[in-house]
Order: structure tokens, then sequence, then C-alpha cells
């Protein structure tokens, strides 16, 4: 029973956090690198299906939630167009593209984060899926052995 709750903390962390979240909590857990390389692969997927398709939701509830900010109070300030963030992203965007957003998201940023940026400023979802599935299984399978020999070490040297 241990081991399924194990594999289940695995899959929901791999749905939010990735590389430095689930990999090496499934590693540390003791599961063997298939293993490791399979639920976090299959946690990080459900957790893109899920993001992308509600982060429409989301950015439509924000969207309103200003609309009905600016109807209460027509003097607020109107929001800058292009903050030193909104260049950064835009940067990366036409630079980079989508394949390149995709290969960082599981290293660097939240999955629900990623995936809201990702619909936000790329238009095709099921290429945003596509890309985030593949980057996915690459960061998962990179990490796990790139983990790995690290926790063999620390197991080798403490236990």
């Amino acid at each position: 029973m241990d081991d399924l709750w194990g594999i289940v903390f695995v899959f929901l962390l791999s749905t939010i956090k990735f590389f430095f979240g689930g990999v090496p909590t499934a590693l540390g857990l003791g599961f063997s690198p298939f293993e490791s390389i399979t639920v976090t692969t299959l946690g990080g997927c459900t957790g893109v299906v899920i993001f992308v398709y509600a982060s429409d939701k989301l950015i439509a509830f924000f969207k309103k939630r200003a609309a009905l900010k600016r109807e209460k109070n027509p003097n607020l300030p109107q929001k800058k167009k292009f903050t030193r963030t909104n260049k950064i992203i835009v940067k990366v965007k036409n630079k980079f593209g989508l394949f390149g957003f995709a290969l960082i998201v599981p290293f660097l940023i939240p999955i629900p984060l990623g995936c809201f940026l990702a619909v936000r400023y790329f238009n095709d979802k099921q290429k945003i899926v596509r890309y985030l599935f593949a980057s996915i299984l690459f960061w998962s399978v990179l990490g796990t052995f790139l983990y790995k020999p690290l926790f063999d070490a620390i197991r080798y040297y403490l236990f």
C-alpha cells in the first residue's frame, strides 16, 4: 500500500512541479528508472492536458474581471502595454517559438504557469500539448539518468 501512495504522490507532484519535484522524489522513494520515467511522464502529461484546457477559462475569468473593474471605476489608469516582463516574453516567443518555450517549461517553470503562458501566447492547443508531451518525456529521461547516480551515491555513503 505504501508503494501505491508513493506512486500517487509522485504522479500528483509531477503534474505541477516536474524536473525539480517529481523526478527526484521518484528516485528518492526508490523507484527504478523505468518506474520513475513512467510515473513522472504520465503525471506531467496529465498536468499539461488539465492546465492547457483550463487556461482558457482562467484567461476568460481575468478578462471579465478586468472589464468589471473598468465598468465600476472608469477612472482607473490604463495598464501599461509593454512592461519589461512583456518585452522579455515577446523576445523569447519570437526567438525560440513554441519548441523552445516547451523545452524550458518542465525544467524551469511550473507546469500550470507554463501551460497558461503557452495558451496565452501560442494559438494551436494540440501543438502545445504535443510539444509539451515531448519535452516532458525528454526531461523525465534526462532527469532520471542525471539524478540516479546522485541518489545511488547518497544511499551508498549514508546508509
